[in-house]
Formats: C-alpha cells, sequence, structure tokens
C-alpha cells in the first residue's frame, strides 16, 4: 500500500486499487441512474399517472430489503469481488431484457413487465450494496475511513449527475430501447475494473455460529449501537417524507413544461449540488460539530423541498434541488464515517446491509410514498407535505436524542 498522509486530501485516491474500485462503482452508478431516468419517463409517457412513478419506486425496494438480509451475510462469508462480478453481470441482463421489451411491447399500455425487470435490478442492488462497502473498507486503512468516505461520495454525486443528464440528452435524440443498451454497455465497462481489485475474502467467522444468530447479528449490533442507529434513522425519515426525485418527470411534464433533456438536467441538479460540496468537503471535514451539523443540514434540506414543491420556473426548482443536494452530502458523509468506524471487519457486510435497506427505504419507498400522495393531494401539496413532515422529524430528533445533537467525531 502507498505511503499516504492522514492530512493529505486526496490520501485515498493514491491507492490504486481504490481508484479502481471507484471507476467501476462510478460506472454502475451512472449506468443505474440512467436506466432509472429513461424508465420514469417513459413508464409515465405511457401511463400519465403519478402511481405508476411510485411504483417504480416500490418494484425495486421490496425484494432489495427483503433480500438484503441474505445478501449482507453473503457478504460476510463468500468472495467479495465474485458477488460484484455476478450481479454486474446480471444488471447487463436485465438492460438487455429492457431494450428488447421496449422494442416488442412499444407503447403498449401494460407497462407491468417493466416492474418485473425493476425487481430484479433491485435483487441485483441488494447484492452489490453490502459486497461493495465492505470491499471498500478493506481497500483503505482505518485513518483514512474518514477521507476514502468522502471521496467515494464525491465520485457517487458525480456519476449520479452524469447519469440522468446522458439520459435525458439521449432521450431527446433516440428512443428508449437505444438507451437501455447503453446502459448494458456501461454495466460491462464497470465490470472490467472489478476483474482488477484483489480477491477480498471476509474475515473468517469466529466459532460455528448458527445461521439465525449470524442472519440477525447486523440488526443486533445496528439497534444496539446509538451512533448509528440516530444517524441513520434521522436520514430515513427525512428522505422518505422529504425525497422528489421520483416525481420530477411529472413536474417536468405537467407543471415545467420541459422536455427530457431539461428533466435530466432537473434530476441531476440534486447530485450536482452534493458534488459541488462534496469537494469543498474534501478539505473542510463536517465531523468536528457532526451532531449539529446533521440536523442543520437536514432542516436545510427539506425548506427547500417546500420552495421546489411551489415553484413556477425551472430555474427556482434547479437551485432548490441542488441546494438541497448540497445539505444531503453532509449527512451523507457523516453516517458513512459513522458507521466505518463503529463497525468491526466481521460485522461490515451485515451491518451495510442494514443501513442499505434503511437508504433503500427512504429512496425508493419515500418515491412510492411522494407518488401515491400526489395521485390524491395533487403534486405542489404532496411535496409541501413532505417537505413539513422533513422539519418535524429534525425538531423531533434534536428534542429527543440529545446524544446525537452533541456527537463530535
Amino acid at each position: 500500500m502507498p505511503n499516504v498522509q492522514k492530512t493529505d486530501a486526496f490520501a485515498s485516491l493514491r491507492i490504486p486499487e481504490f481508484r479502481d474500485y471507484l471507476f467501476a462503482r462510478s460506472l454502475t452508478t451512472v449506468g443505474l441512474l440512467m436506466q432509472s431516468t429513461v424508465l420514469a419517463w417513459h413508464i409515465y409517457q405511457i401511463t400519465h399517472s403519478k402511481l405508476a412513478l411510485g411504483l417504480i419506486g416500490l418494484s425495486e425496494a421490496l425484494p432489495f430489503i427483503f433480500i438484503t438480509f441474505f445478501s449482507g451475510l453473503a457478504a460476510d462469508r463468500y468472495n467479495r469481488k465474485r458477488i460484484l462480478l455476478i450481479f454486474t453481470l446480471l444488471l447487463i441482463v436485465c438492460s438487455a431484457i429492457l431494450s428488447l421489451g421496449s422494442w416488442h411491447f412499444g407503447g403498449n399500455a401494460n407497462v407491468f413487465w417493466y416492474y418485473i425487470v425493476i425487481g430484479m435490478i433491485g435483487v441485483c442492488r441488494s447484492f452489490l450494496t453490502p459486497a461493495s462497502q465492505a470491499i471498500q473498507s478493506r481497500i483503505v486503512p482505518r485513518e483514512l475511513y474518514a477521507n476514502s468516505s468522502t471521496w467515494s461520495s464525491n465520485s457517487f454525486q458525480v456519476s449520479a449527475v452524469a447519469g440522468p443528464v446522458t439520459a435525458g440528452l439521449l432521450l431527446e435524440f433516440i428512443a428508449p430501447e437505444y438507451v437501455y443498451l447503453i446502459c448494458a454497455v456501461i454495466f460491462g465497462f464497470s465490470l472490467y475494473f472489478t476483474t482488477k481489485l484483489d480477491e477480498h475474502y471476509p474475515p473468517p467467522m469466529q466459532g460455528a455460529e448458527p445461521f439465525i444468530k449470524s442472519f440477525f447479528g447486523g440488526i443486533s449490533f445496528v439497534f444496539g449501537t446509538q451512533a448509528i442507529l440516530s444517524s441513520i434513522s434521522l436520514d430515513l425519515f427525512a428522505v422518505l417524507f422529504g425525497g422528489v426525485t421520483g416525481l420530477v418527470p411529472a413536474f417536468c411534464q405537467d407543471i415545467l413544461h420541459v422536455g427530457p433533456m431539461l428533466m435530466g438536467l432537473l434530476k441531476a441538479s440534486l447530485f450536482l449540488g452534493s458534488a459541488v460540496a462534496g469537494f469543498f468537503l474534501a478539505h473542510h471535514p463536517p465531523t468536528k460539530h457532526a451532531g449539529r451539523n446533521l440536523l442543520i443540514c437536514v432542516a436545510g434540506f427539506g425548506l427547500c423541498i417546500i420552495v421546489f414543491a411551489v415553484s413556477p420556473f425551472y430555474w427556482l426548482s434547479f437551485l432548490m434541488l441542488f441546494i438541497a443536494g448540497g445539505f444531503d452530502n453532509v449527512s451523507v458523509i457523516i453516517r458513512g464515517t459513522i458507521v466505518q468506524l463503529f463497525t468491526p471487519d466481521e460485522m461490515r457486510g451485515r451491518v451495510a446491509a442494514v443501513n442499505s435497506i434503511f437508504i433503500k427505504s427512504s429512496n425508493e419507498i419515500g418515491d412510492f410514498e411522494s407518488g401515491l400522495a400526489a395521485s390524491y393531494m395533487g403534486l405542489e401539496y404532496a411535496v409541501i407535505f413532505g417537505g413539513m413532515m422533513t422539519l418535524l422529524v429534525v425538531g423531533g430528533t434534536a428534542l429527543f436524542a440529545p446524544t446525537l445533537r452533541k456527537m463530535r467525531l
């Protein structure tokens, strides 16, 4: 391992294997975000249903959450690199199915088969997430965990910007089925960089631990570690109510009256704000007053969502999601650092699985909640309600969790 210094802002990037890891993960993120952007635009064009948008998140979240309990245990028992290779290959298969299915069914109003493929993608992501997070902690030394979390978050945000923007731009010129094929090619490049990683076997478990005890070990550890539980719970409920990304196609088509290219830009604005903030945070980590910073930024996120809901202007909507993304990245970095610092190596896969369940619940089930609320309350009122609930969650956390409020890392 190269000789790196803790005070070097680029310390973890000087490790060659960490760079290969980031390339693989970033390409997977680009492909997944391109895929989800095209699916949302495509399905809303076919159905004109806000509930149909919400069902995209639910279709991915349910299998992800159920399978993740097993995938986290798999990441703690089996070759983590091999897990990444297998399920990245399956993502290529899913993209091919989406492309061929779109060609065959065309504009058929029956979109049920899309949700089946989305569920398959959720299964792939459920295995990729804990294995990927467990590998990251083995590649870098412990003193660089915060630095690697920052660059991991930065690479995700940049990739998350590139995915929707590229998808929106391509949709202006080519049909969705061709974009799905491009996603398959991108997953192929991710597969290549994954092959360059070292073999990462988990450390041997002590004794012959019963399956049930091992299975629930990650859950027990998270709920027994107050620092981890409080930080990921705050993020869960804040984003569960305040998330709006699933409704962006509806806002663009029904309120802002813009096409797929500007829709892709708007969907990427949240991640663009996160990326810009992330490069600043790499030099000025937010962990010294972690609890206070976390609460302030989640509250700022909720306020931005409320303004977004009432905005009649594209530029204002873009700005609000951009600022909200910056606030959100503070939460990502603090939570990632807490999880890495407090988790023993033999538990990383299962703890990462539990953490990913919280994240998936807040994001994809949050999209379903938004779509369901919007189908009854209307777009603007549903998002205003979500932003207000986020502010209530922050207030309740600050009042009833003083340990988190005073936390320093």
